[in-house]
């Protein structure tokens, strides 16, 4: 064998050196690792040319920490892709990632941060089960800001509070639909119990109208628990409170019992129901060293 033999092997052994092992391909599809020496873009690692100078590699890419973006991350840790398929009780929505990201503190958000897993139906879209016309409208305010129209601002004033969409809550807030409906609320809080108070109205109501079709209902409601001051004072005298089919009380708020009479009749009016204007006050009759202050109203819902 000649030398000139001997110098081509030689330069064959050198070109066949083993390469250290690549980097594994990163998951999102935009981002490429790169490291002294290699590349890595589509499938392949690729050995730069022999001889040629490479670049300074980072002290993140010595160490093989890669740099990505806080999307990029979101990415990676929840597997979401930056295009969304959304399954909302029913409707198909599409949406960017960046979207459903854009109030931070809000609960989709947090659905989609990558910190947690959202369930998927049968076809591979992320399933949120609320009213699906009404997400609509959610995501629109999260496109482009938009309102809903009057006729739907309290299913979307629902959903907005569900979805901790807190600007858009504060907007609709402004609107006298829910307007209304906050200062129906807190009147209501003033009295505890008073959604079970109501119920109990309604049922005692229909129990008692299997007659003549009018429920008559007696409602014990006092703010301030009565308390006797004489020694001899019997509270088993036989009060008026013992007849009555509802009770409640006592609380803490200024509204008197009036208030709350007015506040029950209001909503059951406009639930649907025919209701006659409740009577003055009943009082107890009892007297021994004081007159016993308990009292009841009657309230009546007639039932066509």
């Amino acid at each position: 064998m000649t030398d000139e033999d001997d110098s081509s092997v030689e330069e064959i052994i050198s070109m066949r050196e083993i390469a250290p092992k690549p980097f594994p391909r990163a998951k999102h599809p935009f981002i490429t690792h790169v490291r002294e020496g290699y590349e890595e873009s589509g499938v392949n690692s690729v050995r730069r040319q022999t001889g040629a100078r490479s670049l300074p590699s980072s002290p993140q890419s010595q160490s093989g920490v890669n740099h990505y973006t806080t999307r990029d991350n979101v990415v990676k840790l929840g597997q979401f892709p930056p295009i969304i398929s959304l399954n909302v009780g029913g409707m198909v929505y599409q949406t960017r990632l960046s979207t459903l990201l854009k109030y931070s503190d809000s609960m989709l958000a947090a659905m989609f941060s990558g910190r947690h897993k959202v369930d998927q139906d049968k076809d591979g879209h992320y399933f949120l089960d609320t009213n699906g016309a009404v997400f609509g409208h959610i995501l629109e305010y999260l496109r482009y800001g938009t309102i809903p129209p009057s006729d739907s601002s309290t299913a979307v004033y629902r959903d907005a509070e569900y979805y901790g969409l807190q600007s858009l809550v504060e907007k609709l807030q402004l609107r006298p639909e829910i307007a209304s409906i906050i200062v129906k609320e807190s009147h209501r809080s003033q009295f505890p119990g008073y959604q079970d108070a109501k119920n109990d109205v309604i049922r005692a109501a229909v129990a008692n109208a299997s007659v003549n079709r009018i429920g008559e209902v007696l409602i014990c409601a006092f703010k301030t628990e009565f308390k006797a001051k004489v020694q001899n004072f019997n509270p088993l005298h036989g009060c008026i409170v013992d007849s009555a089919h509802v009770s409640i009380g006592p609380w803490e708020a200024q509204a008197d019992e009036e208030v709350f009479m007015k506040c029950l009749e209001n909503d059951l009016m406009e639930d649907g129901f025919n209701v006659k204007p409740h009577e003055s006050k009943r009082k107890c009759k009892y007297y021994y060293g004081q007159t016993c202050q308990k009292f009841v109203y009657k309230l009546q819902i007639i039932f066509d």
